[in-house]
């Protein structure tokens, strides 16, 4: 036993030498050398693409402000981004560098206005956004066209893909994505039955009856695409995996669950009693006119200036629907009762009630006479048009007892009405 003792003993220390030079040789250079290494590999990468890199950018651990993009083109040192939010030909410059900190980091640490957007704190939010500046650098795609990334701060994980075209070409496609997807409110529907659903800030919420009729509710960010939607991370729905929606006749749509997300616009009446209307004397008919005729004639008389005048909610903020007025700094509020008939119709007529100094307007400065065209003593009905059914700028009422009483409003407001 001893004999067998001795030669273990003699023998382990040339196997663990053995041992030991094995793992040695499976590294070249040490630790910082490696990472060294690694930093310039990585910094050639995201300086050797034209066209520059898209991210899908994501703030606060839970993705609760949804996704936006971002593309960045890198030379060397500096660093060109363009964002979403921003006018896609516009760019931002400033420096970046790749850090050594427990493994590489991608750094902004410069200031630039678009890529600290989510990150940069004032006295109203003192933590932002809770987005990131700095990336862990977590590996590369074996074509080097995506470089992989973990928001410090945040945890979430990003990708920066390498662009194919420029950025104010993808960033422009991006917008009208945007733009033809855009909408007070939204409907979804699986497999043909609608569901809940609301969309807020770049995140999607929905629910649906799964098995056994319970209800399978879903919260996930987004960020638009030159095609649709990408969603921050993968969903189930019914039992299918969904990561995308693309953009067919303005709706958002993922085949291969038969799941449908559209746009839903209020009716054009809805829009005008929830709104602000702005009056030009430009634009009143011709039974209009000669009443405000002598609006301007009494504003003379006392020495003011009507500086807006707009049918819409009350700007005393009680909610309520009516005539507002602005005359040299003194404001009023005139009353309407209103019924909706259809998308397209309304009747309108005054309740007798003001806020503010409506009331001294309407009994000493001939602001009764600007009522007279929407419906003063009896009521009038109205046929809307919207120059944009979704997204007006201007609606035109036509009295529809009386086609003289023509009168178009104005989404932007409107300084001055008798000089427009």
């Amino acid at each position: 036993m001893k004999k067998i003792y001795y030669l273990l003993l003699l023998v382990f220390p040339f196997v663990l030498q053995s041992c030991l030079k094995e793992e040695e040789d499976l590294f070249d250079g040490t630790p910082s050398e490696r990472m060294e290494e690694a930093l310039a590999n990585y910094k050639k990468v995201l300086s050797s693409s034209e066209n520059g890199w898209l991210m899908e950018y994501y703030a606060e651990t839970n993705q609760s402000y949804g996704g936006y993009n971002f593309a960045m083109q890198f030379t060397t040192s500096n660093v060109k981004a363009y964002f979403e939010l921003a006018d896609p030909t516009t760019s931002m410059e400033s420096l970046y560098q790749l850090v050594a900190d427990d493994g590489p980091v991608l750094t902004f640490d410069t200031y630039n206005p678009f890529l600290h957007y989510f990150s940069d704190p004032s006295s109203s939010m003192p933590d932002a956004f809770e987005g990131d500046y700095e990336f862990k650098l977590m590996g590369l795609s074996d074509d080097q066209s995506e470089i992989y990334l973990k928001g410090k701060r945040s945890g979430n994980k990003m990708v920066l893909k390498k662009l194919t075209e420029t950025p104010e070409q993808y960033l422009t496609k991006v917008a009208a994505v945007r733009e033809a997807f855009d909408a007070p409110s939204y409907a979804m529907t699986i497999g043909g039955s609608e569901v809940d659903c609301s969309i807020a800030d770049n995140v999607l919420t929905f629910s649906y009856p799964g098995d056994n009729e319970e209800i399978v509710s879903e919260t996930v960010a987004f960020c638009y695409t030159d095609k649709g939607i990408h969603l921050y991370e993968e969903i189930s729905i019914n039992g299918t995996p969904v990561t995308e929606f693309l953009l067919q006749n303005g709706n958002m749509v993922a085949d291969e669950v038969s799941v449908v997300l559209s746009t839903v616009f209020p009716p054009i009446n809805e829009l005008f009693v929830t709104g602000k209307w702005y009056i030009a004397y430009s634009t009143l008919g011709a039974f209009a006119k000669p009443y405000y005729d002598v609006v301007k004639q009494y504003e003379d008389a006392i020495g003011e200036t009507l500086q807006i005048a707009y049918m819409g909610l009350s700007l005393y903020g009680s909610g309520k629907f009516g005539f507002n007025l602005i005359s040299s700094g003194y404001g009023g509020f005139l009353g309407f009762d209103y019924a909706l008939e259809g998308e397209n119709k309304i009747t309108l007529q005054f309740n007798m009630t003001g806020e503010g100094d409506g009331v001294w307007y309407h009994n000493n400065a001939g602001f009764n006479y600007a009522l007279v065209p929407f419906g003063y003593n009896s009521a009038r009905t109205f046929t809307l048009i919207a120059d944009n059914p979704k997204s007006p700028t201007q609606i035109t009422l036509t009295e529809d007892a009386n086609p003289n009483n023509v009168i178009t409003l104005f989404a932007n407001q409107v300084a001055y009405p008798f000089n427009n």
